[in-house]
């Protein structure tokens, strides 16, 4: 059964909330939209909507109070409204919050490349997941997460060592040293490297040996076998930023489903490795991410016509609920 909705009784960010829901569970909607005749009339633009579906779905939203007619309603609509009607995650979406009203959980992306700003809200979008955390704020994950103490050299692939070679080389001394960083990935160190002082490291031992030797002396890697737990958290609290990028670099590369970086500087070199199911929690610039959550706020973009529409969704972290209670 074809019927139409009244925008005006879309307004609301619950309205438009329970309106999807409801016709994404019993049916089907289209946005009919066109550009303003005045383009100075640009941010409204005449709309009609469309629904498929049956008596019971016309009773349902009728009890949320979202006007039905049997014939076309159009009306100028904000092209916020527009955006938010007409917008789908692409990736899967996991419940972290509530509305600021209390009346309606929020839903945030949970793949892609994500910028958030709160650890809290990206454990809830890893709960049940194959995850690294690469920790640099002494964050303690212990109670969620099984910590890896050094990443364990001889239990990573071949090409996960070739593929960390090439990156480490590509944002530390440069791409002509990445065979000698891949033979000593997967050969170790030698002995006599190995013993060698800080002050004979300065004229001895070449500059991927040098390079290697802090990751041992950090203890971000040892070259031995060791557990890969599936929930796991690397913790490299104030150990020196190469040493870092080395461990965001294994969690990029790895096969593990998710990858959570926490509180690592930013190093522009690092977005040609960024990869889907990324939550970076610090700054970064957005233009690398597929959305952004901060400040209790979810952004992300839907295209109407020509433009780029933001979206925004202001929500209550359930941690911060429990906290109430």
């Amino acid at each position: 059964m074809k019927f139409y909705v009244d925008p005006e009784s879309l307004k609301s960010k619950k309205s438009r909330v329970l309106f999807k829901r409801l016709v994404g569970k019993y049916g089907s909607y289209e946005v009919i939209y066109r550009e303003h005749p005045r383009k100075y009339h640009s941010n409204f633009l005449p709309t009609i909507i469309k629904v498929d579906g049956d008596k019971e779905l016309i009773r349902l939203l009728k009890k949320a109070k979202i006007k039905v007619s049997k014939k076309p309603v159009p009306a100028l609509v904000d092209v916020k409204i527009i955006a938010d009607l007409i917008h789908e995650f692409k990736v899967k979406t996991k419940p972290i919050g509530v509305d600021k009203n209390k009346e309606y959980i929020i839903y945030a992306p949970a793949g892609g490349k994500i910028l958030c700003d709160d650890p809290g809200v990206a454990l809830f979008l890893i709960r049940n997941e194959r995850v690294v955390w690469i920790e640099s704020r002494n964050l303690d994950l212990t109670p969620l997460l099984a910590e890896i103490p050094s990443i364990p050299m001889k239990s990573i692939s071949p090409k996960l060592i070739s593929d960390l070679a090439l990156g480490f080389s590509k944002i530390t001394v440069g791409d002509r040293y990445v065979e000698g960083i891949q033979r000593i990935l997967t050969e170790g160190l030698t002995a006599e490297a190995e013993e060698l002082t800080r002050e004979e490291e300065l004229t001895v031992v070449s500059p991927e040996e040098k390079l290697i030797k802090e990751l041992i002396d950090w203890g971000i890697i040892k070259f031995q076998y060791g557990e890969l737990y599936p929930r796991a958290f690397v913790d490299v609290s104030g150990t020196p930023l190469k040493c870092q990028w080395f461990a965001v670099l294994f969690g990029l590369l790895s096969d593990y489903d998710y990858v959570v970086v926490h509180g690592v500087k930013w190093n522009s070199k690092l977005s040609s490795f960024l990869r889907n199911n990324l939550i970076w929690i610090g700054d970064a610039p957005n233009r690398y991410f597929d959305y952004v959550i901060k400040d209790s706020k979810i952004h992300y973009k839907t295209r109407v016509l020509d433009k780029e529409v933001e979206i925004t969704d202001e929500f209550i972290p359930f941690y911060k609920l429990f906290e109430e209670v």
